[in-house]
């Protein structure tokens, strides 16, 4: 009986000790409170780190496209540098050979009693080449009268001073024995004097040594000494080229010329 009551005591201790269902679920409520706002950290920190990788995306690209405009804006910087390089190196170079030039007293067909070729640079031009038209005779055996025929002259002149001009007239014209091309044309062969002639353009070089040639209508750089192109009119049959001399006459004028100036 004794031993009854004892084991019935300690079964009354032990179910004191344990805890009530209700403090249980008190227990577990205060334990998912805990957690709650834990959680609602996390979520928030995850929201940052989102918009800062979306922020920080949006940033390269927009770093991208201000490198690609930046990068089209400078290379068509430097292309129009370029450009504006090239023109300026081009009107430098052609400064003293635009103020090269030739004309003549025009009076019919545009043909001239005279021509003047000019430098009104300070520099001198040299290596002239001028391509004439112009009508020679010559004398040929067994016959009264000379024959006469329009050929093409080349006409060449060492050097014309700086702010000077060449006074050029049929007279002062003589054909070059000297001249290798010459070889074909026949020693009887004359050009006639007082006549109109054309003139047509000129080929020099530059005190920088650039060649150049000038026509009626253009001023162009030129690598060759100087070219033949064969009339289209049909006046001249014979279109190989007599290479023909200055004569020593003090009737070939060098006078100054106005105005002048430039390199």
């Amino acid at each position: 009986m004794a031993n009854n009551n004892a084991d019935r005591r300690v079964r009354l201790r032990l179910a004191r000790q344990r805890p009530r269902p209700s403090a249980v679920r008190a227990r577990e409520r205060d334990g998912s409170q805990d957690q709650t706002p834990e959680r609602g950290r996390w979520r928030r920190l995850n929201w940052w780190v989102q918009a800062g990788t979306a922020l920080a995306g949006l940033a390269a690209i927009g770093g991208i496209v201000f490198t690609g405009i930046a990068t089209y804006y400078s290379a068509r910087t430097a292309e129009d540098q370029l450009k504006q390089s090239r023109e300026e190196t081009d009107e430098s170079a052609r400064s003293q050979a635009s103020r090269v030039t030739f004309y003549g007293d025009v009076e019919e067909d545009l043909k001239s009693h005279q021509y003047y070729i000019v430098n009104r640079s300070a520099d001198p031009v040299s290596k002239l080449n001028v391509m004439l038209e112009a009508s020679v005779e010559r004398k040929e055996e067994g016959t009264a009268e000379p024959q006469r025929e329009h050929r093409y002259l080349v006409l060449g002149i060492w050097s014309i001073p700086p702010c000077s001009r060449i006074v050029l007239r049929s007279v002062n014209l003589a054909i070059d024995p000297a001249r290798e091309g010459n070889g074909t044309v026949a020693r009887s062969t004359v050009i006639i004097p007082g006549q109109y002639f054309k003139a047509d353009r000129i080929y020099f070089t530059d005190s920088g040594g650039r060649r150049w040639k000038r026509s009626l209508f253009e001023l162009v750089s030129w690598s060759k000494p100087f070219d033949h192109s064969p009339s289209t009119s049909g006046a001249i049959e014979n279109t190989l080229p007599i290479f023909v001399k200055l004569v020593k006459s003090p009737r070939i004028q060098t006078a100054e010329a106005k105005p002048c100036g430039g390199s």
